[in-house]
């Protein structure tokens, strides 16, 4: 495995409730498709978030703060950046989906804030979700880019990551 791989994994196991997801068989669509087997990682289990996104979202908001904090961006752990260390930092991002709300799990986890930026027309359901983690959603009229050109000018005027 290549260390960049390692380290990603090795802090996801640091992370508390963090365990590998099951695989699941499909004999079914292997017998349609005439191969032995076919198995499918099933990350709906993930921190019970039913997305893969915050391993993604977790790891770079972990490298991020380590580098702020002086730590070795490739050899840090979760309850190393949940020390209270962080202080009043704020993570923000754009999304239309789970990315957002992934953010949020992981900055709450951290004792940090987040802020999402959501296009209007993104699913009620899908802004709840990133509310229920704690984040402050706003709400961006137009598009999904339109919301990540203003989460990163936002983001660039108040110090955030």
């Amino acid at each position: 495995m290549k260390p960049d791989c390692l380290a990603a994994v090795s802090f996801h196991r640091t992370m508390p409730g963090y365990a590998p997801t099951p695989l699941v068989p499909l004999p079914g669509l292997a017998g349609m498709l005439g191969i032995g087997s076919i198995w499918v990682k099933d990350e709906s289990k993930r921190f019970g978030l039913n997305a893969f996104k915050v391993l993604g979202a977790s790891y770079a908001m972990g490298k991020l703060a380590a580098r702020r904090l002086g730590l070795d961006p490739d050899g840090f752990g979760f309850e190393d950046l949940r020390s209270g260390t962080l202080g009043d930092l704020t993570f923000a991002t754009a999304t239309d989906g789970n990315h957002g709300r992934a953010v949020a799990w992981t900055a709450r986890r951290l004792g940090c804030q987040a802020v999402v930026y959501l296009p209007s027309a993104t699913a009620c359901a899908r802004v709840k979700a990133v509310e229920s983690e704690g984040a402050e959603a706003v709400m961006v009229e137009g598009t999904y880019d339109e919301a990540v050109r203003l989460a990163a000018k936002e983001s660039s005027e108040r110090g955030w990551i």
